[in-house]
């Protein structure tokens, strides 16, 4: 049997631009919504990759704050055991400080004069005792500034007195003690 078509070319024409459109219609839709969901899932892969890197950083973050507390007591404890050595050192030139005093005045004291005391401030030390006379306390300076350890004496006072009925002079002498 033979087929034949009674409508119009033209209709025919119409309805396959009809369906042409909406097969492409469809297609670009389509299109779009997978163009949309791999944007999606690629910025979502994105999204995960910057949040474990946070993640990482974070921990990194946490590690180097502990370290930096280690160095900061590390510090501290490098200047409290800094603190500690120059005082140990402090007392030890002290020590030896008095020690090459106690030396060298007693080379030098003559006789006929006695020393009652000693005080040592910074540089400056300064020596009260008793004295037969003022020549006597003179020899003592004269005596003093020849040392290589005290770079100036100065007399601070001299007065009488009188010890079991004998006439003595008591006098003051400040040096300055340099150890270089």
């Amino acid at each position: 049997m033979i087929e034949i078509n009674l409508l119009p070319v033209s209709e025919i024409r119409e309805k396959e631009k009809k369906r042409f459109k909406v097969s492409v219609s469809l297609l670009l839709t389509s299109l779009v919504i997978v163009v949309c969901v791999y944007l999606k899932w690629t910025a979502n892969q994105k999204e995960r990759n910057l949040d474990e890197n946070i993640g990482k950083i974070n921990e990194e973050i946490k590690r180097l704050d502990l370290l930096i507390k280690e160095v900061a007591q590390l510090k501290n404890e490098k200047e409290a055991l800094e603190k500690r050595l120059k005082v140990a050192e402090t007392l030890e030139k002290g020590r030896l400080e008095a020690a090459v005093i106690m030396m060298d005045l007693s080379k030098r004291v003559p006789e006929k004069l006695w020393l009652e005391g000693l005080e040592k401030r910074g540089e400056l030390v300064k020596c009260s005792g008793i004295a037969l006379d003022e020549e006597t306390i003179a020899d003592f300076m004269t005596a003093l500034k020849g040392s290589p350890y005290i770079k100036k004496v100065e007399l601070e006072s001299v007065r009488k007195q009188s010890i079991g009925g004998v006439n003595l002079k008591k006098f003051v002498l400040t040096c300055e003690f340099r150890m270089d």
